[in-house]
């Protein structure tokens, strides 16, 4: 794929497919023309929805309070063109709206990496960022003093502790 360009998306969500503990995550954009599925990391849908939060919030607008959680859902087929490396965010001061530029992960230097650029307008974002932090936390616990996953059984090694201990909770 090379770059794309989404001026007025009609659908764009993040979401995942696996268990707790052994998920993919994903991103995927729709427009009239075309629809985009791209692989990133937890960490970041979870920079996605802080970071959006706090661009909107710069620009005095409200959090989403409410949303349709089934219109949110990842759309098969679920086969992503590639791997998100950078994330960019920022408001186009011309239209006012959110736009989200995603850029390829490759391995070799020659390649020159696909983009994907989004733009939303601020009722799209403010859905977008608080499902982002809802996707994320739908996952295992964290560990209250380092932050790190714990297992689906409650056990963790954690190196707050240097392994020693039990968790008080």
């Amino acid at each position: 794929m090379s770059d794309a360009i989404f001026l007025d998306p009609h659908h764009v969500t993040v979401g995942y497919t696996g268990v707790p503990g052994d998920r993919s995550f994903f991103l995927q954009v729709e427009d009239d023309a075309a629809r985009v599925t791209l692989l990133l990391e937890k960490g970041q849908v979870e920079g996605i929805g802080e970071l959006m939060g706090q661009v909107l919030a710069r620009i005095d607008d409200q959090p989403a309070t409410d949303w349709d959680r089934d219109a949110m859902a990842l759309r098969p087929p679920i086969e992503p063109a590639w791997r998100v490396g950078e994330i960019g965010l920022g408001v186009d001061p011309e239209s006012e709206r959110v736009v989200l530029e995603l850029t390829e992960v490759v391995a070799d230097d020659t390649v020159e990496p696909s983009t994907v650029q989004v733009s939303l307008d601020r009722d799209q974002a403010r859905r977008l960022a608080a499902h982002a932090q809802e996707t994320v936390t739908q996952g295992r616990p964290r560990c209250e003093l380092c932050g790190r996953p714990m297992g689906l059984d409650g056990d963790h090694v954690c190196p707050s502790t240097n392994g020693h201990g039990a968790l008080s909770r």
